[in-house]
């Protein structure tokens, strides 16, 4: 009993993780603390990890940037990391830094959802919806998360699902400090 109550918060706290990186950027849990994730995550975790590591921006530094500046730089950046970790693809690259240049870092939740409506490029939106629905649990009408939340669950993007899990399980926003989204 105890070991159970035991895995299910070291899962928890996987969990939280793992959102905590899609959506603020932080770093992805160690490898040794996610062994309790379903195999499809674990493997995705992996190549997530691997594509990170070879991570190269595509957005220029602004020059002689002030510190509100660099923030938002830097948000970008996590952003376009992000996309292009999540998602093994030719043109992940180039969307990660189009997306990440053009998102309303102050206006996710609208901003996203006025990009699904006409979505150019369809792999991008269960990312999208992890974003919009997070916002929206940040902002003004958390309520409105749940249906974002849950398309964003059954994406079929097991770390999506692992994240969006998480934010509808415990239905509140994460930490807002250096990461891509706000509410």
């Amino acid at each position: 009993m105890v070991r159970e109550a035991l895995s299910a918060a070291v899962a928890k706290v996987v969990a939280a993780a793992i959102a905590e990186a899609l959506l603020l950027g932080s770093p992805m849990p160690a490898a040794d603390a996610t062994a309790g994730l379903p195999g499809d995550a674990q493997k995705q975790l992996a190549g997530y990890r691997a594509r990170e590591a070879t991570f190269r921006s595509g957005l220029a530094a602004p020059a002689g940037a002030d510190r509100e500046e660099r923030a938002l730089y830097d948000r970008r950046v996590a952003v376009e990391r992000v996309i292009f970790s999540l998602f093994p693809r030719r043109d992940a690259a180039k969307t990660a830094a189009g997306f990440a240049l053009d998102v309303d870092l102050d206006r996710v939740a609208p901003f996203t959802d006025a990009l699904l409506r006409d979505l150019p490029v369809p792999w991008l939106a269960p990312y999208l919806n992890l974003l919009a629905g997070h916002a929206k649990l940040c902002g003004d009408h958390p309520g409105d998360a749940k249906y974002t939340l849950t398309l964003a669950q059954k994406s079929g993007v097991p770390l999506i699902r692992v994240a969006a899990e998480y934010l509808l399980t415990e239905g509140s926003c994460l930490g807002k400090s250096v990461g891509p989204v706000g509410p």
